[in-house]
């Protein structure tokens, strides 16, 4: 079993070299890591150059294809080094545990179909186009459990099998929900999703989530987020071809641009623009890039 990946970076030169250094001390160490780079500038280049490491490959994109547009060419070049098992990460998000994907490759023959591996996941309520947290108590019971999506920046893994059935993340989305778009179409092409419980666990309990409820509404720092939260979460609505869920996504953000201005009329002002323009550029569309994050 030939076991690498590849970690999506964008102007941050030094923290992917320690995100780097932390991938290869897992006790399962992957044996090759692409690099895809999203820069504008060749500083990442000359990081990754200066190590003269042969574990570690390079590939500039040559411009921001954020990290829908970067994940399909890691998987697509991962695939042709033969490797069977692929870690899709990024140059924040390294495992937080020494034994992530030792555990994760533990459960990988648990089910015969099994395409896809991950720490921390979800099922998905597909009326609603809403993610749902699993119950910690469901996770005690369990070595693994089946579910819909694995989180973005949790180590997930994905079979080769996967990317040969041409199961690719959607570059047309540029950033957010690009992970439970490739999640829902690798479920759609019979793959089974798998999370280590063990690991969900202990990720919980360090950042003491056992029991945590989600709120209805949480302030967000950067708005533009929920633009792109928005318009892709109606173009994968698209995908799945449920206008129920359109429908339940129209009257929900409705309610979130009312409920903005509870913390301002500055901010309630600039979320309510960022979900307008959000349905126009999907009536219209327009996908890809369209504001800096």
């Amino acid at each position: 079993m030939r076991f690498g990946g590849f970690v999506i970076t964008y102007n941050r030169p030094t923290l992917v070299l320690k995100t780097l250094e932390q991938l290869f001390l897992q006790s399962y160490p992957p044996e090759l890591i692409w690099i895809i780079d999203n820069s504008d500038d060749m500083k990442t280049d000359h990081a990754i150059a200066g190590l003269s490491d042969p574990r570690i490959r390079y590939y500039r994109m040559g411009y921001n294809a954020g990290p829908a547009g970067a994940a399909k060419t890691g998987l697509e070049l991962c695939e042709k080094e033969g490797m069977d098992w692929i870690y899709w990460g990024d140059d924040n998000d390294p495992p937080q545990h020494r034994d992530t994907f030792e555990k994760l490759l533990s459960i990988r023959n648990e089910n015969p179909y099994c395409g896809i591996l991950g720490a921390v996941g979800h099922f998905f309520d597909h009326k609603k186009g809403k993610i749902k947290r699993i119950q910690s108590r469901l996770l005690e019971k369990k070595k693994s459990l089946e579910v819909e999506t694995v989180a973005g920046g949790m180590s997930m893994l994905v079979h080769r099998d996967v990317v040969k059935a041409c199961v690719f993340p959607n570059p047309d989305l540029f950033f957010g929900f690009e992970e439970l778009d490739f999640c829902l179409k690798a479920k759609r092409r019979g793959f089974t999703i798998l999370v280590n419980c063990g690991v969900f666990l202990e990720l919980r309990k360090m950042h003491n989530r056992l029991d945590y409820e989600r709120p209805l509404y949480k302030k967000k720092k950067n708005n533009v987020r929920e633009y792109y939260s928005l318009r892709n979460l109606l173009y994968i609505s698209d995908g799945l071809t449920l206008d129920t869920m359109k429908k339940y996504l129209l009257l929900k953000w409705i309610g979130k641009a009312l409920y903005g201005f509870r913390y301002g009329f500055g901010y309630g002002w600039n979320n309510l623009r960022m979900i307008v323009l959000a349905f126009y550029h999907y009536s219209r569309g327009i996908k890809g890039k369209t504001l800096e994050l």
